[in-house]
């Protein structure tokens, strides 16, 4: 009996571990079914719902307590106010600008101090020269007082108007006529009084019965030109201050001709006295700009460092010309002097006030000044008591009116 069961449970055994290592069947998937005609389409959307728009726009504060209506696109009142980044454009706007200025300026005079004759064609000697007509200059001027130009013109590089280049001119120009009387010489002008004489000189006792009249002039011209690198050293919403380096040209320029104002020839030319100054440096300032409600305050302060070379130019009756002194007269000897360069600077300074009259223009007045350190005049060339031509200052103050553009 007992050997029976271990019998059993070794057939029980074996038949668990054969039927374990049968392999089980995979259960069948179901078939896919076959997608009707039109099923990869997207349904059709929803139809939105019907609201009924309000009769006027909700406002904050106002009107019925609505949170949203989807009839109307809300707009704030006013666009968020914004703070200036580094990176943002400094003003004033615009990346060119124009500047035009009309004033009235005034400098210093220089007067001859004595009358000046000149020397007219001997008519008995090929070469020779007698005393001619004595011209009335001592004491007179080519004017304090007179009128002026100014143009800027300047553009900024990039889009943050902190690096440009600005160009600026001045011009100003005055004459005096006054009329000559001439014992003896006959002065006529057959093209003009604009344009060169022709001179008759007649010998006694003729000449003591002739007596001819004209005019002569004396003028001054001064004319500036400058061309900086503008760089932004401080920019904010209502101010800036830039740096200028760059070039300036000066030209003074005194004259003493017979006849009128030229009308554009320059036959006058040929019997002429002039003492010019042309002046070549490099330049370095400061500019500044504060704006606030419209209106703006501007300022520059500019020096430039170079030579100046007067030039002494006598041509036809005014070589040779002489002076009067107390015992007659005596040869300019300033007249021949030899042209030399000269150390000089010109400081120049400018301050305006003006107005925001539209989106691109600007009005203004202001003040100017500029001044160059050595210059020869024409008055100190005229001296019979100065056998040499003598170095002088020279200064010219405006007051300016005139308007911007700024696009």
């Amino acid at each position: 009996m007992r050997s029976r069961w271990p019998v059993a449970v070794g057939v029980v055994l074996l038949g668990v571990i054969a039927v374990g290592a049968q392999p089980i069947p995979r259960p069948a998937l179901p078939p896919i079914p076959t997608a009707p005609p039109g099923a990869g389409q997207l349904p059709p959307l929803l139809p939105p719902p019907l609201t009924t728009p309000l009769p006027e726009v909700p406002r904050p504060g106002t009107g019925p307590r609505v949170e949203y209506d989807p009839g109307y696109l809300y707009l704030p009142e006013k666009a968020p106010e914004r703070t200036r980044r580094r990176a943002e454009e400094c003003g004033p706007d615009g990346r060119w600008w124009t500047e035009l200025a009309f004033g009235l300026s005034w400098v210093p005079t220089n007067q001859p101090p004595a009358n000046v004759r000149l020397r007219v064609p001997d008519p008995a000697s090929l070469f020779g020269t007698v005393p001619g007509p004595v011209l009335p200059v001592a004491g007179l001027s080519s004017g304090r007082l007179d009128a002026a130009l100014g143009l800027v013109l300047g553009r900024w590089f990039g889009e943050t108007n902190t690096e440009g280049v600005e160009a600026s001119f001045y011009f100003r120009n005055a004459e005096n006529t006054f009329g000559v009387t001439s014992p003896g010489v006959l002065v006529l002008f057959p093209e003009g009084r604009g344009r060169a004489p022709q001179v008759i000189a007649f010998p006694d006792p003729v000449g003591a019965r002739v007596v001819g009249s004209f005019p002569a002039t004396l003028a001054t011209f001064f004319a500036t030109v400058d061309v900086n690198y503008r760089h932004k050293l401080l920019c904010t919403d209502n101010a800036r201050l830039d740096a200028l380096v760059g070039y300036r040209f000066a030209y003074l320029e005194d004259q003493l001709y017979l006849g009128e104002v030229p009308d554009g020839s320059d036959d006058y030319k040929r019997n002429r006295a002039s003492v010019s100054n042309p002046f070549h440096g490099g330049q370095i300032g400061l500019a500044s700009e504060v704006r606030a409600d419209g209106w703006y305050a501007s300022g520059s302060a500019k020096v430039a460092f170079g030579v100046v070379t007067p030039e002494v130019t006598t041509s036809g009756l005014f070589v040779g010309a002489e002076g009067r002194t107390g015992n007659g007269f005596r040869r300019l000897g300033a007249l021949n002097a030899a042209d030399e360069s000269e150390f000089a600077v010109i400081p120049t300074l400018n301050v305006a006030v003006g107005r925001q009259v539209g989106d691109h223009s600007r009005v203004f007045a202001g003040y100017s000044f500029q001044y160059l350190s050595r210059v020869a005049r024409l008055g100190d060339a005229l001296d019979p008591g100065s056998g040499r031509l003598t170095l002088t200052d020279f200064w010219v103050q405006s007051i300016n009116f005139g308007v911007e553009w700024r696009y």
